[in-house]
């Protein structure tokens, strides 16, 4: 396995991530599986894990498994997590995830790019595949249909001051106004743009046991997605669905089936 760090220039400063290969020849003509990383509880860089709790090895033993299954696999930060620069913005994730298709494309090594979001970074993958046509599979996995329902104004202040608690939010002055910064997370809606992905793939994934983000999110946009779809809801499972076994199982045989033709 190769591993390589990338640093990549955005509008919001530098992205940091990793690059991870079966072996030491690149894959060419074939598609990139890149990982986009939910809010974190507590921040990290990605070679770190997740919380003082977390056993599994975060997202670097995640990309391990997708590059151990043939995928050349890529995962990062999005702004204002782990060693990337700058300050959280639900939009700017957006334009964080643009800016690393852009990185790839420029580099000419594969010729299309698969999307495994999960949490806000699946909100993020639906809001980019949404549009962009260089992307020819979309996995989410506790995937919140919107977000007016989990960040409201009443909770706006406390919902700042956690987010610099656990570091997403790193400047005293940001967000310089506070109620647009809100409008604009509340503008990444999945449930809006969902429908737009076909006709690629897309795979829904949730847990009847998530303790973040109801199941009925994942019933929902389902339902306003177009073909070819599927869905899974995984009995009990909690919201990072990433240490579920069986998601993780699910998602990378359908991905696998997407590249050998089958759907």
């Amino acid at each position: 396995m190769n591993v390589e760090e990338i640093k990549i220039g955005a509008e919001g400063g530098i992205l940091v991530g990793r690059a991870y290969r079966p072996g030491k020849e690149y894959a060419r003509k074939g598609p990139l599986l890149i990982l986009c990383h939910g809010i974190p509880r507590s921040n990290t860089s990605p070679g770190e894990k997740d919380s003082g709790k977390d056993v599994d090895g975060g997202y670097p033993a995640l990309a391990e498994r997708c590059t151990e299954e043939g995928f050349h696999c890529f995962h990062f930060n999005f702004r204002g997590t782990g060693e990337s620069e700058g300050n959280f913005s639900l939009p700017g994730w957006g334009r964080d995830l643009i800016a690393v298709l852009d990185y790839w494309e420029k580099r000419d090594i594969y010729d299309s790019f698969y999307l495994w979001g999960f949490s806000a970074g699946a909100a993020v993958s639906t809001y980019v595949a949404s549009t962009d046509q260089r992307v020819k599979a979309v996995a989410l996995a506790a995937c919140p249909a919107e977000f007016e329902s989990l960040f409201t104004l009443k909770d706006l202040d406390g919902i700042i001051a956690r987010f610099r608690t656990t570091g997403i939010i790193r400047d005293s002055h940001f967000p310089a106004d506070p109620v647009a910064w809100l409008k604009g997370l509340h503008s990444v809606r999945p449930l809006s743009y969902v429908a737009r992905i076909s006709p690629r793939p897309l795979f829904i994934v949730h847990g009847t046991g998530d303790e973040l983000i109801p199941y009925q999110h994942a019933l929902k946009l389902f339902e306003q997605a177009g073909e070819p779809k599927k869905l899974l809801i995984i009995p009990g499972a909690a919201h990072q669905l990433r240490k579920n076994r069986e998601a993780v199982s699910e998602c990378l045989e359908w991905f696998k089936n997407i590249s050998a033709g089958k759907l």
